[in-house]
């Protein structure tokens, strides 16, 4: 269904769940509250995506070559985050390392280059072992180093990211909204049911028909108030099983996505949420009303 056009905020479902992925493709915190900021949703002193594991030439690496990285677990213990794999000892990473001349590297997401903190040998060393490869670093977007901004990446439409519409170690911006409902329209297609886990959103929402979200210009929740910047596409990486990091052989659900989620502009790759920018900071929980403006 469209809608018409709004100017106004209506209340158009509520918040169903909320996710932050401390370090980018490993496993994720479901919390109960958080706060919107402008790099991401921040809960227990980490933000969402502001680590990532990178090549040895500063590549970024994700579950799209490396499944198993969402084995990885995450957890917070006061100002440590513990990251705990199959088969590994529990290493323990401090939430806001130190900034030193000595620290300071790389780290390449995409298209853009931007300055890092290096985590270390140690975690590099456990990650080496874990991943079977050498050569890989743990990078950190320290608040004083540079952010990508959304404005700048390279697609093959018009989007209307702003110029400091910024974001650390996330593929394009900030955020990712995607309900409940448009999840059981897909199972509803497919021969096995997919959690919503495969797709890594940030805002869950639910009260609302299937693929609402696709006509959300704005929301609205509590304080926090965020822009809608572009469709989510999906790829590969929507395959791999989050409770066995593995890719399913079949190409499920991103084959049935290709079925019926294909939109213009976006050629081959599906539709399946939306990427949301922040204008206004704020605290939200879950079961907090979500506002829209409609497209």
């Amino acid at each position: 269904m469209r809608w018409k056009s709004s100017t106004e905020f209506e209340k158009v479902g509520r918040v169903s769940a909320l996710y932050v992925y401390p370090v980018k493709s490993f496993g994720g915190l479901c919390v109960q509250n958080g706060k919107c900021t402008k790099l991401g949703l921040e809960y227990g002193g980490v933000r969402d995506r502001h680590w990532s594991v990178a090549l040895k030439d500063g590549t970024w690496l994700t579950q799209r070559q490396e499944p198993k990285m969402a084995l990885i677990k995450t957890s917070l213990h006061g100002d440590t985050m513990h990251l705990d794999a199959p088969g590994m000892e529990t290493i323990q990473l401090q939430i806001n390392p130190a900034l030193m001349k000595s620290n300071i590297s790389k780290i390449t997401i995409k298209t853009d280059t931007v300055q890092s903190l290096d985590c270390g040998d140690k975690v590099a060393e456990w990650l080496c072992r874990y991943f079977n490869r050498d050569g890989l670093r743990l990078h950190f977007s320290e608040a004083s180093l540079e952010k990508r901004d959304s404005h700048n990446a390279k697609k093959n439409w018009q989007h209307p990211a702003q110029p400091g519409d910024l974001t650390a170690f996330s593929d394009y911006c900030s955020y990712m909204v995607l309900s409940n409902s448009s999840l059981k329209a897909l199972n509803q297609k497919l021969d096995k049911e997919v959690p919503i886990l495969n797709f890594r959103a940030n805002i869950i929402a639910d009260n609302c028909d299937a693929f609402a979200e696709d006509d959300w210009k704005e929301i609205r929740i509590g304080e926090a108030r965020l822009r809608a910047l572009d469709a989510c596409t999906r790829c590969i990486l929507t395959t791999v099983d989050q409770s066995k990091g593995v890719k399913d052989k079949n190409e499920e659900p991103l084959a049935t996505l290709k079925k019926f989620r294909l939109k213009e502009p976006y050629g081959p790759k599906p539709a399946f949420g939306i990427n949301f920018t922040l204008d206004a900071p704020g605290a939200i929980q879950v079961g907090d009303p979500i506002y829209a403006i409609r497209r």
